[in-house]
């Protein structure tokens, strides 16, 4: 999963105790059928029509659905607890916390992540932002300048 890409450098330094993410997934992470609900719906609703759901379980044109995959017994949907299992798979640290929100939104390529990291021992922002600059794969943006999908990430590999 993207997010441990930049994470690992940090995991490797100082250990991580607890991540509390939040996805924001385009319509693509549903296939041809998520990008094809989107520009339908949008088209409906733009020409005064009302949005056909097949997809997603809710309108996505112009909204936000807190659900991707089935709700499972602990409240987390299968997609927030695949986040939890690879975490701890790939790490092979089962005591790591993953908090996990998921979250479809109405774009069509490019996955967003806001990710906090509670780490095991103490490190500043700075230590955190040099060690990612020289690890391959990390793109760091500083000061008021963020990456966003339609700039940043198409045609890109990396995190």
């Amino acid at each position: 999963i993207q997010m441990l890409v930049a994470l690992k450098p940090i995991y490797d330094a100082v250990g991580i105790e607890r991540i509390n993410v939040t996805t924001y997934q385009s319509v693509s992470g549903a296939g041809k059928a998520g990008i094809d609900e989107l520009a339908g719906q949008t088209a409906k609703l733009l020409n005064g029509y009302p949005a056909e759901t097949n997809t997603f379980s809710q309108q996505i044109a112009f909204n936000c659905i807190p659900q991707i995959d089935q709700f499972m017994d602990n409240g987390y949907t299968k997609e927030e607890m695949k986040m939890v299992w690879e975490t701890q798979k790939i790490f092979n640290d089962p005591s790591i916390m993953v908090n996990p929100t998921c979250v479809r939104v109405p774009v069509f390529y490019g996955h967003a992540e806001a990710v906090h990291v509670e780490t095991r021992a103490p490190i500043d922002a700075e230590q955190v932002m040099d060690m990612l600059e020289q690890t391959d794969g990390i793109e760091l943006f500083r000061g008021a300048d963020f990456p966003t999908q339609v700039r940043d990430a198409g045609g890109k590999d990396h995190v």
